[in-house]
């Protein structure tokens, strides 16, 4: 797959390496969000005062639109 600038260069999505923490996308006293890579593909992180933590899993990356799951040329 051809990436876009865009993608190329996205700081949530191209997290390398062993270590694969939480990649915050937002931070506020309502609620936060980031991007997490586990051993079974990426994931959504929400949490909230009322929901507490949640994981979701996903195929694209939320903030530049990359497939996930696909091999980068």
């Amino acid at each position: 797959m051809k990436l876009t600038e865009k993608q190329k260069n996205c700081p949530y999505c191209h997290e390398k390496g062993a270590d694969h923490r939480i990649k915050m996308i937002e931070d506020d006293p309502d609620g936060q969000a980031g991007l997490v890579l586990r051993q079974d593909g990426w994931h959504l992180w929400t949490a909230d005062p009322f929901t507490f933590e949640v994981l979701y899993p996903i195929g694209y990356c939320p903030m530049c639109g990359r497939p996930l799951n696909e091999e980068e040329d």
